[in-house]
């Protein structure tokens, strides 16, 4: 039987020393990147993010942590956007993972 494509990223993130995961609300809601879906349909993928956004500064991260390089850039994107580049930052699971073996 498989496991929901969350569950290896999750499992992973809890195996990092010093992490302390919180879920969001609206995490598994698509943040509009989907591909090449913000480029050929940019205001559409902006409206989706700007939905997203909210729930990311509710929860009150200091790092947002992605699987998907597309999604990295848009959740990047948001936060920009949002102003709070300085307070958030967005990062691959890989490059966490890496951090953590230094």
């Amino acid at each position: 039987m498989f496991k929901k494509n969350v569950d290896a990223p999750l499992e992973l993130i809890a195996k990092v020393p010093g992490l302390n995961y919180v879920p969001m609300d609206k995490q598994d809601l698509c943040c509009g990147s989907a591909g090449i879906y913000n480029i050929v349909n940019y205001e559409a993928s902006m409206d989706i993010l700007d939905y997203k956004m909210p729930a990311v500064v509710s929860a009150k991260p200091d790092l947002i942590i992605t699987t998907n390089p597309g999604c990295h850039l848009q959740m990047k994107m948001g936060v920009e956007r949002e102003g709070l580049s300085h307070q958030i930052q967005v990062k691959h699971l890989v490059e966490v993972i890496a951090e953590s073996c230094l």
